[in-house]
């Protein structure tokens, strides 16, 4: 006797919906994953629904089959979607968001904009406010389930261990090993496991990094434009802070020779993937200009990566030094940010003299790993998992800086201009009439926007000349609202 089916399992496809015509000026898959949400908040489409495979809505709809591709990742991505393997994609039993628009739920007593390393104000706690902040990363891409077998498996692993192993504050090798694979195939870096710390995030990669490096009165040059937070942390280490001028792009290496022949400068911290914030590439020639000046001159290079190992159009920058001249530059960055927010990966990689420095800040700091997440994590990128999740991941933020990029085209040409980002999961939006800071903070907080820049603006005259806008935690509709909103505050500034 055959079992019987629940009637919304039931693989008929006769899904009784009809779809509005289409549109021209925005994306067809889009267009169509926004027609089934709405089916879906207005019950045509119950949890559980068994949705057509990609051909049969294809040829349902008379698109191409890409098409709807496109549209299920991007459906899969938010929530509304699962897929089940072997047996299709169904709508999803713990849907994202009651209301058609739900704006993410943001920290308490999250800083604003902040100028010379300190906060310049604390905006009020608001349950829900779209975020204007550089690129975060979408929990909704995290593949939660994936890194919860592979924890299981570890822990049953350590269980089984008579002793426990002695800490390592590097990391694990052989978690040292699957990074340094990882960051050879993504990044061009040959560096072999005694070259490589391993930290829980960019910032801490930086502080250690500082701590293992910077004493109280030394040289520290940043770029006039500058992550706050890493400048933050040189100056609570007592570093002299010297600013270099930047152009079209990034840093200008004559400024830096000009800084470095008049103080005995210890260090330059640089952002070398993507400028942060202004999301330009440093050219290969300055980059080989400042190594030359780092040999002469007796200085090493810091330099952060910010892309978050995302790159559109382009592959990674490969590593400019080679033989004796690697000791002048220390690596830090992190993985790309696909695992849970308190399992980032951050990492350091110079000489091995250097990492047994960072190492020991590590253990002063008391901070031991825990083997089981290692483990976890070691395991995704050894079976390809973490590789493939990364490229899904990169492919659902393509889109979304593409439709960023038509929004921002046609909702803010004659207020800001910017440059499609090669790298990275933000825009920097220059504004044509820089806006006073506080002005911003208070109009972005009535319109309902968390607005959180951490970038230092050298010599700044009080004025904002720009902001960074993140594409990749918001879904394309939030996206085209939060637009709107910055239009809003910024038209009564250029009339």
């Amino acid at each position: 006797m055959m079992p019987s089916v629940a009637p919304e399992m039931r693989r008929t496809w006769n899904l009784n919906i009809d779809f509005r015509p289409f549109e021209p000026g925005t994306a067809l898959y889009l267009q169509i994953a926004e027609q089934i949400i709405e089916k879906i908040r207005q019950g045509r489409l119950p949890p559980r629904t068994v949705m057509p495979g990609s051909r049969e809505l294809a040829a349902m709809l008379n698109v191409n089959r890409k098409t709807i591709v496109l549209s299920y990742d991007e459906l899969i991505a938010q929530g509304w979607l699962t897929t089940q393997h072997r047996r299709g994609t169904f709508v999803s039993e713990a849907l994202p968001y009651p209301a058609k628009t739900q704006l993410l739920e943001v920290p308490e007593q999250d800083l604003a904009f902040s100028s010379h390393g300190q906060a310049m104000t604390t905006l009020p706690t608001q349950k829900y406010m779209l975020l204007l902040s550089e690129g975060l990363p979408d929990k909704r891409v995290i593949p939660y389930d994936k890194y919860i077998r592979a924890s299981k498996r570890a822990m049953a692993k350590v269980a089984r261990t008579a002793t426990m192993d002695t800490p390592d504050y590097k990391g694990q090798p052989i978690f040292r090993e699957a990074v340094a694979s990882l960051l050879h195939e993504e990044c061009g870096f040959n560096v072999g496991i005694e070259h490589l710390c391993l930290t829980r995030g960019l910032q801490q990669s930086i502080y250690i990094s500082a701590r293992a490096l910077i004493s109280p009165g030394d040289y520290v040059i940043f770029e006039r434009w500058c992550p706050s937070e890493a400048l933050s942390v040189f100056e609570s280490l007592g570093a002299r802070i010297l600013f270099a001028d930047m152009d079209g792009a990034g840093v200008r290496d004559d400024d830096v020779e000009m800084l470095c022949r008049h103080h005995p400068v210890k260090a330059i911290f640089v952002t070398h993937q993507v400028q942060y914030p202004t999301t330009v590439s440093l050219p290969v020639s300055r980059r080989k200009r400042l190594l030359r000046l780092a040999e002469e001159l007796n200085f090493h290079i810091l330099a952060a990566d910010y892309s978050q190992q995302l790159y559109f159009n382009r592959p990674a920058m490969a590593p400019v030094a080679t033989g004796n001249m690697r000791k002048r530059i220390i690596y830090i960055g992190a993985l790309p940010s696909i695992l849970p927010a308190d399992r980032q990966v951050g990492y350091i990689a110079n000489t091995p003299q250097f990492i047994d420095k960072c190492a020991r800040q590590r253990q002063l700091m008391g901070q031991v790993d825990d083997p089981v997440s290692q483990s976890a994590i070691t395991e995704l990128i050894q079976t390809g998992e973490f590789h493939r999740t990364a490229r899904r991941a990169s492919r659902i933020y393509n889109l979304r800086r593409l439709n960023t990029a038509n929004l921002l085209a046609e909702q803010l040409d004659d207020l800001v201009s910017f440059h499609m980002p090669e790298a990275g999961l933000f825009f920097w939006l220059t504004l044509k009439t820089p806006v006073p800071v506080q002005e911003l903070i208070d109009k972005a907080e009535q319109a309902g926007i968390q607005l959180i820049q951490h970038i230092h603006y050298a010599g700044d005259s009080g004025r904002v000349p720009g902001l960074l806008l993140g594409y990749s935690h918001l879904d394309d509709f939030q996206m085209k609202e939060l637009i709107q909103k910055i239009k809003q505050i910024l038209v009564p500034f250029g009339e």
